[in-house]
């Protein structure tokens, strides 16, 4: 009797390991589309979810809301520049970071919001010339994309694919030109400028965060399972890796070329590696441990805090340790500072400055999250895989870019 229940519960976790791979499998079939020639060759990878049309007024109505919204909070009793400094320290390893350069760095993001709190929000969004030069920017960035089809995430046939048509900057200082020609008003001109600049970097970055799901499936699933041969799973690390060589750094387009078939591979597991190693560095500032998620991320308890650890991307300028992606007992804390940081961005450009300056306050603040919230494309694909979606809806709000309309739940 005893062996019968013994195979009857064996049976039963068999069955439902099956059907959690099964689920598992099935959302990566969904979402990926693994495309072969008629020989059975493959091509490459294709994200169904990602669209081809475009157009910036999804960031428009985003940025006017949080511009909005933040301009209501500083009116609101209270003391606004203490929950700010709140909010930016929150994560600190009890203030053991904290110095003097660091707190000049807050006071500049301090300064930057009182700037957007002077904003004529409506005046600057509907003015026909801030209205004219979108419009005209919006046609050229789209002849540009569709050169490149936006929803190939791998091409394993052609190792210099995606760095041959790393063309979006030209649209971007063609629309900067344009707005310096026909705008004098500054408050229209650095706003359109800021436009132009994050709308051209939120377009571009959806296809590192698509490739970071299809890393995680790549490691936590057999290749068979996935349609793919282990060598072919090699060759799409390398076409991912592959696409996120820099316009200028041809000597490495060349390296990529010279090692195709174990370039993603070697870039991969340095990664990994390299990510061990950050966590066994930051271990003494947790006091739990706890599942590996994938190759990129981590829960701990921090701060007595339950969160999830970036082991790819520090917190930011001043924290050396990693950061936050996040907070399962705060949940909304990460978008707020995120949110927060872009807005004063912009209101740092109405600040008489030096560029140095300016460029070093712009550095700290983009140092929070510009990288950290692409790497999450790996914890939103962990999360899908999971059929989480509490964690797929955090990811989503706090990656903050509405050109991910497919990703909303």
């Amino acid at each position: 009797m005893n062996n019968l229940k013994g195979i009857c519960l064996c049976m039963l976790l068999i069955l439902v390991t099956f059907q959690v791979e099964a689920k598992s499998t099935d959302k990566f079939l969904k979402r990926f589309q693994i495309l072969r020639s008629q020989d059975g060759k493959l091509i490459g990878i294709r994200d169904r979810t990602l669209p081809v049309n475009f157009q910036v007024r999804p960031y428009i109505d985003m940025v006017k809301s949080q511009l909005k919204n933040e301009q209501s909070k500083m009116l609101e009793k209270g003391n606004y520049d203490q929950d700010v400094r709140d909010l930016l320290a929150d994560d600190s390893a009890a203030g053991f970071y904290s110095n003097e350069a660091y707190n000049q760095k807050v006071q500049a993001v301090l300064d930057s919001l009182k700037k957007v709190a002077m904003l004529n929000i409506d005046g600057i969004f509907t003015h026909p010339v801030f209205k004219d030069i979108i419009s005209k920017y919006e046609s050229k960035i789209t002849d540009l994309i569709l050169m490149l089809d936006p929803s190939m995430i791998a091409v394993v046939g052609d190792s210099t694919y995606f760095y041959k048509r790393n063309v979006t900057y030209q649209a971007v200082t063609w629309a900067l030109d344009l707005a310096r020609k026909k705008l004098s008003n500054i408050p229209l001109l650095n706003t359109v400028s800021y436009v132009i600049v994050e709308v051209q970097k939120l377009i571009t970055e959806r296809r590192s965060f698509h490739q970071n799901m299809l890393l995680h499936y790549l490691e936590n699933f057999p290749a068979e399972d996935l349609g793919l041969t282990h060598d072919e799973v090699n060759l799409v690390w390398s076409s991912i890796y592959e696409s996120r060589i820099e316009w200028y750094a041809y000597w490495e387009s060349k390296t990529a070329k010279s090692n195709w078939a174990k370039y993603g591979v070697n870039n991969f597991y340095g990664n990994y590696r390299f990510a061990n190693q950050n966590l066994h560095k930051s271990e003494v500032l947790y006091s739990e441990v706890n599942q590996r998620l994938n190759f990129a991320f981590q829960e701990v308890v921090f701060n007595n805090d339950k969160v999830i650890i970036n082991l790819f991307d520090n917190e930011g300028t001043f924290k050396n340790y990693p950061a936050v992606a996040m907070n399962l007992t705060k949940p909304t804390l990460v978008q707020k500072k995120r949110v927060l940081l872009s807005i004063a961005e912009l209101g740092l450009s109405f600040i008489p400055i030096s560029v140095t300056i300016r460029d070093g306050i712009t550095n700290f603040m983009k140092s929070f999250y510009t990288k950290q919230k692409i790497t999450e494309g790996a914890l939103y694909g962990y999360f899908e895989s999971e059929g989480n979606q509490t964690g797929m809806k955090n990811i989503v709000d706090q990656y903050m870019n509405p050109f991910e309309i497919s990703l909303k739940l």
